[in-house]
């Protein structure tokens, strides 16, 4: 009688100590096959089970279909605490649940280098000492556009304005210095000043069917 029940008891006990470790607060492996929401996924465990998986905290890299992942089953729970393999072809998504707010910081420098970079946001806020843009091609589509600047400098090969309705407003002196200045008007130009001087070096023409003086 004895050998028969310590031979089930250490069956037993061999059976108990094979469950997954999880459930002790362990670590096991699986592959994730649905993605429920954003933070939660169905994964197949390695012993050919299903369970329901959040998403850690510490786990930046969003998980994907496919991917093989650590899961840890503790208090009923079941995280993903990394992702550990995945496909080329899926695109990694840097998140943190539950998270609204997010700081990446530096002590030094921080570099972000892609052949290609998207930004979106609704609402988007530079604060620089110094910015510096460096490119061959630089594309603006704004609804409207505001700047408040002291000092501006703008140097170019050509520059070319396009717009329906032009206004400068100038409340001390606007200055142009050309080396030739050509207006074409369609319709009709009108200068308005209190005193208006035409200073020239060699000749002054007026060319006209009428000019009238005074």
């Amino acid at each position: 009688m004895t050998g028969p029940m310590t031979s089930r008891s250490a069956v037993q006990h061999a059976a108990t100590m094979i469950q997954p470790a999880a459930s002790a607060g362990g670590l096991i492996r699986g592959t994730v096959k649905t993605l429920m929401t954003v933070t939660e996924a169905g994964v197949e465990t390695d012993a050919g089970e299903s369970v329901h998986a959040r998403q850690a905290a510490s786990c930046l890299l969003a998980p994907a279909i496919g991917d093989r992942v650590l899961l840890c089953m503790i208090g009923g729970e079941t995280y993903i605490l990394a992702v550990l393999e995945r496909e080329s072809q899926h695109a990694a998504e840097i998140s943190v649940p539950g998270a609204r707010k997010v700081t990446i910081s530096a002590g030094e420098k921080l570099e972000l280098n892609a052949p290609s970079m998207s930004l979106a946001a609704r609402q988007l806020t530079l604060l620089a000492r110094n910015m510096a843009q460096t490119g061959q091609f630089l594309t603006s589509n704004f609804k409207t556009i505001v700047e408040t600047v002291v000092d501006k400098t703008i140097g170019a090969r050509s520059l070319t304005t396009k717009a329906e309705i032009r206004t400068a407003i100038i409340t001390e002196v606007e200055m142009l210095n050309a080396g030739t200045l050509v207006q074409n008007i369609d319709t009709v130009a009108t200068q308005n000043s209190e005193i208006a001087l035409v200073t020239a070096q060699r000749d002054v023409r007026l060319d006209a069917e009428r000019v009238s003086v005074g």
